[in-house]
């Protein structure tokens, strides 16, 4: 397991952690939702947390389990194999909620604004300041320009997939870029890869051209 893998896992955990705990902010808590409705071995992960949560609060005391505590856990699991969220294909879109709630008609194009060749974005607006969130479509075998990240970026594979220096990503993946990572995405041959991606910080398109540009808009 290289580096960015063993990242983007322990990212993955402590997300679902936070998201057990109602810590998160509304855009990573969207996208969280909605990797959760995709991806059933994450659900799964999830109700273990939230079933270990349920088991610690009915303590009135700060005692230990008991020892049979988590076998009775992990049989509750085993008989209840249904997903924490059930994926939900809403009438007007193959995209799962809660998402696909965000997401514009895609074939309105007012709605999108062209962030290079065969890429457009929807900029999605919360009440954190801190954080932009941001809906890219992304046209087959198109390339992200590369760029760099002043602060971490969590992504989420709406549909579609896309490759980059740190691996490749389909539905219902989430890949991690940490602050100063640079990466350059490449949108599968087989269809439009849609992406939700949350910021801590700005993009700098990097490069030879890019660093132009970026003095040209300071």
């Amino acid at each position: 397991m290289n580096e960015q893998v063993s990242l983007n896992y322990q990212v993955l955990d402590a997300l679902l952690l936070d998201y057990a705990a109602g810590a998160l902010s509304q855009p990573l808590e969207i996208l969280i939702e909605t990797h959760l409705a995709m991806n059933p071995e994450s659900a799964k992960t999830m109700r273990i947390l939230m079933q270990l949560g349920g088991i610690l609060l009915e303590e009135c005391e700060p005692v230990s389990l008991s020892e049979d505590a988590l076998n009775k856990v992990m049989s509750a699991i085993a008989e209840d194999e249904e997903p924490l969220q059930k994926t939900t294909q809403p009438e007007h879109s193959f995209l799962p909620r809660p998402i696909s709630d965000y997401i514009p008609d895609l074939s309105c194009t007012k709605s999108w604004r062209s962030a290079g060749i065969g890429i457009s974005r929807h900029d999605v607006t919360f009440d954190n300041p801190d954080m932009r969130a941001t809906i890219y479509r992304i046209q087959p075998n198109k390339a992200v320009p590369l760029h760099s990240h002043t602060g971490a970026e969590i992504s989420l594979v709406v549909a579609g997939g896309f490759s980059d220096e740190s691996g490749t990503y389909g539905p219902g993946d989430i890949a991690i870029q940490e602050a100063g990572g640079v990466h350059k995405p490449v949108a599968d041959a087989d269809g439009e890869c849609i992406v939700f991606a949350v910021n801590e910080g700005d993009i700098r398109l990097a490069g030879p051209l890019g660093r132009v540009f970026n003095l040209l808009m300071k």
